[in-house]
């Protein structure tokens, strides 16, 4: 990501490729700071993570994520490399597979699922002492992205039942009418 290795599309661009250069998620110009830090898209995941450790911003670049992770979980700078990556490569993935398989996201929670499994997986890599810590931080993440999920599952349902009782009133079956 530090040497522009990654092919977003600006990159792609410099190499001369001749596509569109917008964000598989927005409609701003993609490039590394963008899709995995600017992107509304990005933003959300970030803003998910952070509610985690109850950090009360989000980083805009690469270079701000190391800070980040420094003031907000300072005991813990070997998993940094950890934590970003897997948030990094689930947006990565998640915008390939709406890039090149039209496979589009319905909720940003879907990127934060993605990155908690690669780190459960990737708690492999490190010592019991370390497994533990890393899959309770990982068990964290999944249960604040569930609580968010509800809370939005269930904004959703009233805001669809508000619908619904408009449309019965416009079409005169409001529940007095009907007796």
């Amino acid at each position: 990501m530090t040497d522009d290795a990654i092919l977003t599309k600006d990159n792609l661009i410099k190499r001369k490729w001749q596509g569109d250069t917008k964000c598989m998620f927005c409609e701003m110009d993609e490039s590394i700071d963008h899709l995995f830090f600017q992107c509304p898209i990005a933003r959300v995941v970030w803003s998910i993570v952070a509610k985690c450790f109850g950090a009360t911003n989000i980083p805009n670049n690469l270079q701000q994520s190391w800070k980040w992770c420094e003031t907000w979980i300072p005991y813990g700078q070997k998993y940094h490399p950890w934590g970003i990556a897997a948030t990094c490569w689930a947006i990565w993935k998640n915008r390939n597979k709406t890039c090149f398989e039209n496979k589009f996201i319905h909720n940003p929670l879907e990127i934060v699922c993605h990155a908690c499994a690669l780190m459960n997986f990737w708690t492999g890599l490190f010592p019991n002492i370390d497994k533990e810590q890393l899959e309770e931080g990982v068990a964290t993440m999944l249960r604040v992205a569930k609580q968010l999920l509800s809370v939005q599952q269930k904004s959703s349902l009233e805001s669809q039942m508000l619908t619904d009782d408009d449309q019965q009133e416009e079409d005169g079956d409001s529940p007095q009418n009907l007796m």
